[in-house]
């Protein structure tokens, strides 16, 4: 019978990254926000761990980007660990591709309750509650920023080892550059709980035994939505587990999805997504929204240009910037359709039928068939006599990207021209 103990289980810090896609513009509550975010998430991970009343905290790799590895975030990263140290809880850290042993500046003191696992070899380190030992906790970081060694069958259980914790920053795959493995392979050491980092989104991939990924403490972009943060691990005196996810992110992303078949015109639309931002501020935690609209609508011809959709950004974010708890719509992108059914009309035997026809033709051509069939009807058009220098030196990628909107573009503007003959 072993003795009750719990600790906390993060990864992925990334302290000092800014967040992607982010211009802090004007100085104020937005600015405080945006550059402390990262700093923020580890903050409350340390007040989970002390209002827990946990024995350790678990430090799966990429404390830091290497490109972003200042002092002060150093120091920040200190700071934490001490008031850590303070409550009595221990502290086991493993470098990741991130913040590998080459890279790693240890130019600020941190508490001896700190355990940083070496670049060498695997090591296996006592958790100790009240002068006991709980756990055994194993470890290695990275040397370098790829490690292409099967870390996983360096890690084996031994038998007097009691709760057996092993710590490794790995994306489990078998063909990567960071630490090739397999859950096979993790099974096969006999370990009791697998502390995992590098994948950003938390992830439970076993639970006999206990593989787990925390995911990142904050959202580094708005590829990264939804909730970030850490586990709380509780252990029984008889080896059970019990897991609580904790929330850490000081900001979150999030995609609003919104249907324009609803909307009769923009001002409804702006007023509907004003309404569900008021809604996400009542939850106290400010917020990063990428926009998606969707559907078929009236909506459609200014949605599925870049100034309309950047109207609607700047409509939305006029004040947000200085608000405490923002919500700001970061970007926003269209997937709507239009009022017109493509495919319906294709098989019409009027203008806009035969032109579909003829796009569809074109669209099944190689791309340097195609390439050469647009310059050629470009060559032949009255304008291009002017324009003929400037029009070869528009590159290729250019001319397949115009082709591709043609099919949408060209149909509106055939159904725009039958509605004005027929008034």
């Amino acid at each position: 019978m072993g003795k009750h103990f719990s600790f906390i289980h993060c990864a992925d810090l990334h302290l000092g990254e800014p967040l992607g896609g982010m211009n802090s513009g004007e100085k104020g509550p937005w600015t405080d926000a945006v550059n402390k975010a990262t700093f923020s998430a580890f903050e409350r991970v340390v007040d989970a761990a002390a209002e827990a009343h946990a024995d350790a905290i678990l430090i799966t790799g990429d404390v830091y980007n290497s490109d972003h590895h200042s002092l002060a975030a150093q120091m920040a990263f200190a700071r934490e660990l001490y008031r850590a140290a303070e409550q009595g809880i221990q502290i086991f850290i493993t470098h990741g591709n991130h913040d590998s042993a080459e890279a790693w500046r240890a130019d600020i003191p941190l508490p001896p309750q700190v355990h940083i696992f070496s670049a060498e070899k695997t090591e296996a380190l006592p958790l100790t509650v009240g002068g006991e030992t709980v756990a055994t906790v194993y470890g290695i970081s990275y040397r370098t920023r790829h490690i292409r060694e099967n870390l996983a069958k360096t890690f084996q259980r031994k038998e007097d080892d009691g709760f057996a914790i092993a710590m490794l920053h790995t994306d489990m795959k078998a063909d990567s550059p960071y630490a090739p493995c397999t859950e096979e392979e993790l099974r096969a050491a006999g370990m009791d709980y697998w502390a995992l980092g590098h994948v950003h989104t938390r992830k439970i991939v076993s639970t006999s035994p206990y593989i787990v990924y925390p995911g990142n403490t904050q959202g580094l972009s708005i590829a990264e939505t939804g909730a970030r943060g850490c586990w709380l691990v509780d252990v029984g005196m008889h080896g059970t587990v019990t897991m609580q996810f904790i929330e850490t992110c000081s900001i979150r992303w999030m995609d609003m999805i919104c249907d324009i078949s609803q909307y009769e015109n923009q001002d409804e639309l702006l007023r509907d997504i004003m309404k569900r931002r008021a809604a996400l501020r009542s939850e106290g935690k400010p917020y990063m929204i990428r926009l998606i609209f969707r559907g078929r609508g009236k909506l459609h011809r200014m949605l599925v240009s870049e100034s309309g959709r950047e109207f609607i950004l700047q409509t939305l974010n006029e004040k947000e910037k200085f608000r405490h708890m923002f919500a700001f719509f970061i970007k926003a992108e269209d997937e709507t359709q239009p009022m017109i059914d493509l495919q319906e009309r294709r098989r019409l035997p009027d203008v806009m039928g035969k032109y579909l026809q003829a796009y569809d033709r074109a669209a099944v051509l190689t791309p340097a068939e195609k390439l050469l069939m647009l310059r050629e009807i470009a060559a032949r058009q009255p304008e291009m006599k002017k324009l003929r220098n400037v029009f070869e030196r528009v590159d290729d990628g250019m001319i397949l990207r115009a082709f591709q909107k043609a099919e949408l573009v060209g149909a509106e503007l055939l159904a725009e021209e039958d509605t004005d003959e027929n008034h």
